[in-house]
């Protein structure tokens, strides 16, 4: 064998023994926590289907993981909720020991089945992302819950008292003290270890330390193996010598089974799920940060549905990415399909060599290991996340810790979606769904208007309101929207509030109520309320609401274009009669005496005055009447640009760069224009010199101006 070879399946061999301990102390731990209490004497028979389900987990999703080099484990998010699901199932059981083994291992396996149904519809439908709408503090909460619930567990398992049952006052009793506190001090040192240590081998060093801690404690003492048995400090006795039998056929075909107990703990086994669903979201994410690469998540979620399947069927937990046993194959540098795989073997292993070593194992260990997962969760949510989370945010997580604590799981689950609710329509609320553009100078319809009518419009600017809605309007929104528009309508006079919802993706009830009230605050205050561009969802919304147009109040346009230009129309005609004759910057019509040079052209309705594509060789300043400007897609359609009202120049640009018309200029109506042709200005050149230069100054000037008009929008825009 190659030496390169050799060394590499030295290493993988290695590794995949180290992950295998670790996992099997895990696979130990969290059965002692289930099987607990009433349920202690089938102790033996859980921890041999959880050893199973270790050794499912590892070697499935090696096999699927392929070169990504995840590791798998029976998770810990779920655990602590199975451990009320399987007291509370074992004391509505009326029957002894078999029938409530039996019946937690049903309630087991259909969580565990029902979190993979629930990881396959997720990654079939591409949900993958699924954890980026859940807030972050609600997850800490749930996690952290989780961790305290585990620590708990641990202390009750170090002390042989039922974790459900136990009390504050039976733990810290003299004799309770002496058996948990060794088990809270090896999980607070493995924690610091872990945190201190950045090493691959440091938990399974950690672990070989307490175990040599507890012989040499025995020695010490001159405690025997009879004596550390009979005084609860080992896991065993037990009653079984073997580890592992067919126990979820038995639970699913025989009478044993109490299924009405089962479906009595409908919601916690819900919860078990949605833990379990939360906590895999998140580790594939944090996988992709270990390995330093991109994973398909939502083949990770199949991949993930496929495993917990095969592992329900044999009553096992869920089981998904782990990172700890991730991140230890990755610092050993060691392949990481190949380190599962063996891994994979060492659970086997442990059921094949039966109960009585398993109950060697110290209940100081087990009782510890969960001491430290516990522990781990609530220092990373509790602590850790208290540096990078605002105070108010992260104030939810120790509300949902405490709500655990002290009402239970269940009850911390619907207090953290209530949460949930609460801190996305604060934060949603927050933010500034309503952009306001200046009207008048910076912002204004698609008609080219001649400079006198731009004046009138620029004095009238403070009369028109226009606000760019966003997003969904809903009643932490649409109540800050209409305190803006109120205090707007009484800084000063307002005569059109123009409301773009192109943008508006739905409203709710307490929306429609707001523009509905909006409606009254514009009927009492004299202006006119214009939906443009609305949807035909959001109209309907509006309309069912009892939300529709009235003369005067409310209009509804099909887009904000059309609404400028309705309602520009309307303040022009309402302006003062001598206010046409106001000069505005560049003058309307080219330099006098200019009349041998012009040629006055009068168009019929429809005709193509300018067509996209030609030469440029005139420019045309409409006289009387209208003209429309259209664009000319690729594929025939067409898109109105510019409406030309009488006293504006066209075709400038074109003439002046030499490049191809850009659109078509029509004749709205019966229209006259002056042309100025490209020859009748060199002619004028020649001629009259000081007449060229004032032409050439006009025309600038208008270029000027545009440009000045163009670049307000833009900035408008953007701001």
């Amino acid at each position: 064998m190659p030496e390169g070879l050799r060394k590499r399946v030295i290493v993988t061999v290695s590794a995949g023994a180290v992950i295998g301990v670790v996992e099997v102390v895990l696979a130990i731990s969290f059965a002692v926590l289930v099987f607990s209490g009433f349920l202690e004497d089938a102790r033996p028979s859980g921890i041999g289907i959880y050893l199973v389900a270790a050794s499912l987990t590892l070697a499935i999703l090696a096999w699927r993981a392929g070169v990504r080099g995840v590791v798998g484990s029976v998770q810990d998010a779920a655990v602590p909720v199975l451990a009320i699901v399987a007291s509370s199932a074992a004391l509505h059981t009326f029957g002894g020991v078999d029938q409530a083994f039996l019946t937690v291992v049903a309630a087991t396996m259909i969580v565990t089945l029902l979190t993979a149904v629930a990881f396959l519809v997720i990654g079939s439908f591409r949900l993958g992302n699924l954890a980026r709408f859940i807030p972050y503090p609600v997850v800490g909460g749930f996690l952290a819950g989780t961790g305290w619930l585990l620590m708990k567990g641990g202390i009750a398992v170090a002390a042989s008292t039922d974790p459900q049952l136990g009390t504050i006052g039976e733990f810290v009793d003299r004799f309770e003290l002496v058996r948990w506190i060794p088990a809270l001090v090896f999980g607070v040192v493995l924690l610091v270890a872990t945190r201190l240590v950045r090493r691959a081998l440091v938990i399974p060093a950690v672990l070989v330390i307490g175990l040599v801690a507890f012989a040499i404690g025995l020695i010490v003492t001159g405690t025997s193996i009879q004596d550390a048995r009979a005084g609860l400090w080992l896991l065993g006795p037990f009653r079984a010598a073997r580890l592992w039998q067919p126990w979820t056929y038995r639970a699913l075909t025989s009478s044993g089974t109490d299924w009405s107990a089962v479906f009595h703990e409908i919601p916690g086994m819900a919860t078990a799920v949605f833990v379990a669903v939360i906590g895999c979201l998140f580790n594939v994410g944090g996988a992709e940060l270990l390995l330093h690469t991109d994973l398909d998540s939502n083949r990770e979620l199949r991949d993930v549905g496929l495993l917990n399947i095969v592992s329900g069927l044999f009553g096992g937990i869920p089981g998904y990415h782990a990172l700890s046993l991730t991140a230890l194959a990755e610092q050993m540098d060691a392949d990481g399909r190949g380190a599962g795989l063996v891994a994979a073997l060492v659970p086997l292993a442990t059921v094949a060599f039966g109960a009585s070593i398993v109950g060697l194992i110290p209940r100081m260990i087990v009782g510890g290991v969960l001491v430290f997962v516990g522990l781990s969760l609530l220092v990373a949510w509790l602590v850790d996340m208290r540096r990078s989370l605002p105070l108010g945010e992260y104030l939810i997580v120790p509300a949902i810790v405490l709500t655990i604590a002290t009402k239970g799981i269940v009850t911390g689950l619907e207090v953290g979606l209530l949460l949930a609710v609460v801190l996305f329509a604060v934060n949603y609320g927050r933010i500034d769904l309503v952009r306001e553009v200046p009207f008048g100078a910076a912002f204004r319809s698609n008609v080219d208007r001649p400079p006198g009518d731009r004046v009138i419009l620029e004095g009238l600017a403070d009369r028109v309101q226009i606000l760019r809605l966003n997003g969904f309007v809903f009643f932490g929104t649409a109540r800050g929207l209409l305190e803006r528009i109120s205090k707007r309508a009484k800084a000063s006079p307002l005569r059109f509030l123009l409301l773009d919802l192109r943008r508006v993706t739905g409203v709710d009830a307490s929306g429609v109520f707001a523009f509905r009230k909006l409606a009254l605050l514009a009927e009492a205050g004299g202006f006119e309320v214009v939906f443009a561009d609305t949807s035909d969802r959001v109209q309907e919304q509006l309309e069912r609401g009892g939300l529709t147009a009235a003369d005067g109040v409310v209009r509804f346009e099909p887009d904000l274009d059309h609404s400028l230009q309705r309602c520009e129309d309307e303040l022009l005609a309402e302006a003062a009669p001598g206010a046409e004759s106001i000069p505005g910057e560049g003058s309307a019509l080219p330099p006098a005496d200019l009349e041998t040079y012009l040629e006055r052209r009068s168009l019929p309705e429809g005709t193509v005055l300018i067509r996209q594509g030609d030469r440029p060789d005139e420019v045309f300043v409409l006289e009387s009447g209208g003209l429309r400007v259209e664009w000319v897609r690729p594929d025939g359609a067409r898109v109105r640009l510019n409406t030309v009202r009488p006293g504006v120049m066209v075709g400038e640009v074109a003439l002046y760069t030499g490049l191809p018309r850009t659109a078509d200029v029509i004749a709205d109506v019966p229209s006259v224009v002056l042309a100025l042709s490209r020859d009748s200005i060199k002619r004028l050149e020649v001629e009259d010199s000081a007449r060229a230069a004032a032409l050439h100054r006009w025309l600038a000037t208008t270029l000027a101006v545009r440009l000045t008009d163009a670049q307000r929008v833009y900035s408008a825009l953007l701001d």
